[in-house]
């Protein structure tokens, strides 16, 4: 998936600088100790996960106050991406959470991917040992904080990866708020082309006949089962974990892994939208630009990320991500509902 990523850094980044890698940056007086130039491993503070072979970021010379925020990164993106810097010149999500009052031991992200599997996304698919990465890292940060619970703020395939984490390890006790930023949690209609059985894309694949805790992103079909994807499935995941507070940021149609495609377009803008629950608190699209193109195409050389659709000229599938985090923070720092959580972002959120 290099392709994907060199694309991604093109549209989501623009004329952005960097940093040095490694190097703290400090603004309006706070040290920032995270930066997306840095090294996979960005622990610290004495914060040493017991399963985060991939590395990932978190720790401090602290002491956590607030609920400890988890961010779950999605295929191809590292978790130091969190800190990378957003198209319209606004802080990156975690410099936010920063400049909203948040520390390092309240702030942590996870790998659950190696480096070589982000680059190859067409393999980066659900299993066991991939959610209980996960997993065992909310554990870890409760343990380091003193906290019981976590808020988790996941995008793209991290959302079914911690989603599956935490029904898999039973511990929906454990999560206090859920963002779900660009999923498919309904199957993506992008994989109808790729087919639900394909070696060579598995990230697209039906449930596993052997092993129903592997499986893809292909659409629940009566000749293609993914429980996950379907009804019951992943969607309806707060009437399980009713004490849990859950809400959803969706590109939309410009939502270029989601909805390039000719086959189901219609209805592809939703895949990342939970059933509707009493403790679904808000569901928005903050998606602009261009729309995804109404084409199949062949997922093996991530097409839909060169083209890029919202992230191009305004905000899609990883933008969605880069850009909203006055409303992640919203979503997690106040009992704001529907378009009450747009306060304070000043783009499109409906």
């Amino acid at each position: 998936m290099r392709k994907l990523w060199l694309a991604a850094v093109v549209v989501a980044c623009g004329a952005c600088g960097g940093m040095e890698p490694g190097l703290e940056v400090s603004q309006d007086a706070v040290t920032y100790a995270v930066s997306y130039t840095g090294s996979d491993f960005q622990f610290s503070g004495g914060f040493s996960p017991s399963n985060a072979p991939y590395g990932g970021f978190g720790g401090g010379s602290c002491v956590a106050s607030r609920t400890p925020v988890v961010f779950v990164p999605g295929n191809g993106d590292p978790a130091k991406n969190w800190d990378y810097p957003p198209s319209t010149g606004v802080p990156s999500v975690y410099e936010t959470f920063r400049n909203a009052g948040y520390n390092d031991c309240e702030l942590f992200s996870i790998n659950y991917l190696s480096e070589s599997e982000r680059s190859t996304g067409v393999t980066a698919y659900h299993t066991s040992d991939r959610a209980e990465i996960i997993a065992d890292f909310i554990q870890d940060v409760k343990a380091y904080t003193g906290k019981s619970q976590v808020d988790v703020v996941s995008h793209s395939l991290g959302v079914t990866m911690a989603l599956e984490g935490l029904r898999q390890f039973n511990l929906w006790s454990s999560a206090r708020r859920f963002i779900s930023i660009a999923a498919g949690m309904r199957g993506l209609a992008s994989c109808y082309y790729a087919g639900y059985a394909n070696p060579a894309v598995p990230v697209c694949g039906s449930a596993n006949w052997f092993d129903p805790d592997v499986f893809g992103f292909y659409p629940s079909q009566w000749y293609a089962p993914n429980p996950r994807m379907a009804n019951g499935g992943f969607r309806d995941d707060p009437s399980r974990a009713t004490n849990t507070r859950f809400y959803a940021l969706s590109a939309g149609y410009n939502d270029q892994v989601a909805c390039t495609t000719s086959t189901y377009y219609t209805g592809c803008y939703n895949t990342n939208f939970f059933d509707s629950r009493t403790n679904v608190k808000a569901q928005l699209f903050v998606g602009e630009g261009s729309t995804a193109g109404q084409y199949d195409f062949d997922w093996s050389d991530w097409s839909p990320f060169a083209l890029g659709a919202g992230d191009t000229d305004g905000v899609g599938h990883f933008r969605a991500k880069n850009n909203t985090g006055a409303i992640q923070v919203r979503m997690l720092s106040t009992t704001c509902t529907g378009t009450g959580c747009c306060s304070g972002y000043a783009a499109t959120c409906q």
